[in-house]
């Protein structure tokens, strides 16, 4: 179930959200570009020079985990999010106000699971920023974790946010019949 908008009183500030989202989505979708540049940019280094581009393997799992956060929060909003129709479907179209309220405990459960998330990401980003933790080898090549942390933290109250605007939608739709 996707949020087009935001009801009455609240259109305006879920559409702006809309935006941050688009925009968080659009900025992983960059990163998929650059890391498809990097990695084809290697693959022909190694080939044609065997000189690989140092820390690739590096970025690229600190960027596959940055990307999901990036893009999670936009997917629930479009209702792009994974998840089994089988029951849901047939109640919200038979027996709409139990499909909702269903819906709305869906939509209040994975705002919980990612506050849970949220809550465990704080702590991890603020060591990493603290302790200026790395991934990589000293002499070779290193990247700070911070980024990607705060992308995590970023990524899952944005995702926790959404849940709980699509429940709140849920509830309206509950209420109103």
């Amino acid at each position: 179930m996707s949020l087009a908008s935001g009801g009455a009183g609240g259109r305006e500030p879920a559409l702006s959200f809309g935006g941050l989202l688009a925009g968080l989505n659009a900025l992983g979708t960059v990163l998929i570009l650059f890391l498809m540049a990097l990695i084809n940019l290697d693959v022909g280094l190694r080939y044609f020079f065997n000189s690989p581009i140092r820390g690739v393997p590096e970025l690229v799992g600190l960027s596959i985990v940055a990307i999901v956060f990036l893009q999670l929060a936009h997917a629930l909003r479009l209702g792009k999010f994974t998840r089994s129709d089988v029951l849901l479907g047939p109640l919200l179209r038979d027996r709409p106000r139990i499909g909702h309220g269903l819906q709305m405990l869906y939509h209040l459960t994975g705002a919980v699971l990612l506050g849970i998330m949220l809550w465990a990401l704080v702590p991890l980003l603020v060591e990493a920023w603290v302790e200026d933790l790395y991934v990589g080898a000293k002499g070779d090549f290193t990247a700070p974790e911070w980024p990607v942390k705060l992308v995590l933290v970023v990524g899952s109250a944005a995702c926790a946010i959404q849940f709980l605007l699509l429940a709140w939608q849920d509830w309206q739709r509950v209420r109103a019949r």
